[in-house]
This record gives C-alpha cells, sequence and structure tokens, in this order.
C-alpha cells in the first residue's frame, strides 16, 4: 500500500499544482538528464589533460623529437593530445597563423567542455518564472472564488493558494540545484580550459616557427 499511497500523493501534488506543473516537471526532468551525463560524460582532468601525456610531450618537446610526440598525439583522444598534434601538424606556418588555429581549436574544446550548460542554466532561470506564473493563476483562481462565493468558502479558497504555493515552491525546487550544478560544471570547464592554455603556451615556447622560437608573448 506505502507505493500505491506515495503515488497517489504525487498526482495529487501535481493536479493542485494546475497545468503549470506540467512544464515544471518535464523541466526537471531534464536538469537531472544533463547533470547526469555531465558526471558520466562530461570533462575530468584525465580526459582532458593526462598526466602521461603531459610528462612525455614536455620531454620530446625540450629534446625536439617532434615527429614522435605527433605520432603520440595521434594515438591519444585527450584535449591535450588535439592541442599538441595541431601546433605539430602547423608547425611549419608562421608563429601568428600557429597562434590562431591554436585559439581556435582551444574555442572548440571549452564549446565541447559546456556541452548542454546552457540548457541547464536555462532551466535554473525560467522554472522560478514558471513558478511565479503558478502563482498569479493561483490567486487568479482565489479571487475569483472570493467574487463569486465570498470568503465563506474556505475549501475553495484553499485550492487557489495551494496552487500559487505548490507551483512557486516546486520552481524553486529545481531552480537551485540546477543553478548550483550549472556553476559547477561551468567553473569546472574553465578551469581546465586555462589548464590547458597554460600547456599549449608551453609548448609553444619550444617548437620553432620559421626558425624562431614560438613564444605567445612576442609581437610582431
Amino acid at each position: 500500500m506505502a507505493p500505491t499511497d506515495g503515488n497517489f500523493f504525487l498526482f495529487e501534488y501535481l493536479e493542485k499544482g494546475g497545468w503549470v506543473m506540467l512544464p515544471l516537471l518535464a523541466c526537471s526532468v531534464l536538469a537531472l538528464t544533463v547533470v547526469v551525463e555531465r558526471f558520466l560524460f562530461g570533462p575530468r582532468r584525465e580526459r582532458i589533460l593526462p598526466k602521461k601525456l603531459r610528462e612525455e610531450s614536455r620531454s620530446l618537446l625540450k629534446a625536439g623529437k617532434f615527429d614522435e610526440l605527433t605520432g603520440l598525439c595521434r594515438g591519444n583522444e585527450s584535449s591535450l593530445a588535439r592541442v599538441l598534434f595541431n601546433l605539430l601538424e602547423n608547425r611549419q606556418r608562421s608563429r601568428t597563423e600557429l597562434i590562431e588555429t591554436t585559439e581556435a581549436l582551444g574555442k572548440q574544446i571549452a564549446l565541447d567542455m559546456q556541452k548542454y550548460l546552457g540548457v541547464l542554466g536555462t532551466i535554473a532561470a525560467i522554472t522560478p518564472l514558471l513558478g511565479l506564473l503558478g502563482t498569479v493563476f493561483g490567486m487568479i483562481q482565489t479571487f475569483n472564488v472570493i467574487q463569486t462565493e465570498g470568503v465563506g468558502n474556505a475549501n475553495a479558497l484553499a485550492g487557489g493558494i495551494s496552487e500559487a504555493l505548490i507551483t512557486t515552491a516546486t520552481g524553486l525546487c529545481i531552480a537551485i540545484p540546477s543553478f548550483v550544478f550549472y556553476k559547477y560544471f561551468l567553473q569546472l570547464s574553465k578551469k581546465l580550459v586555462l589548464d590547458l592554455e597554460r600547456e599549449a603556451m608551453g609548448a609553444l615556447l619550444l617548437i620553432q616557427v620559421e626558425g624562431q622560437t614560438a613564444s605567445p608573448l612576442e609581437q610582431g
């Protein structure tokens, strides 16, 4: 009987909240899906900047073994391998072109790291508004009851007030954790992108372009 009673309570709760509960429920399912997907397949340090590849790449770059490092990166699926492979394959280009291609690749990697975060951020922003919309409809219903039946029908008044409170609470319960996870994944991706940029700049200092050290701090 307990599961049945629980299901009945859930459906009753949704019914009391009115039609606004449907988009709120959809938002909650979507937010949960994004969070689970990001934890399972989102950016992790070993996927972006594997320690072994960092150490080996620095050693090979200092030794000038570019071809050996190119082969190593070709067999690696990490973001660092993509950046290093791009640098090595285009090392004969001018310094400006090499930096531009590296920056373009870095932007693409950053977008990949922040995949679906826009959805999570949108949910965090709109669910309180949906809850507020439900509140407005609930209060409208309450005032309609007062207008037609006066204030003597407590049950009818409670229905509108209940709808208002339920939708507001539901919207906040979805928005708050969605915002927390949104900020967490966003800051994680920014930190990894920053670390990746540092590795790329270090590699640029060791790769010669047109006979010069490709330092990103030099201009012209």
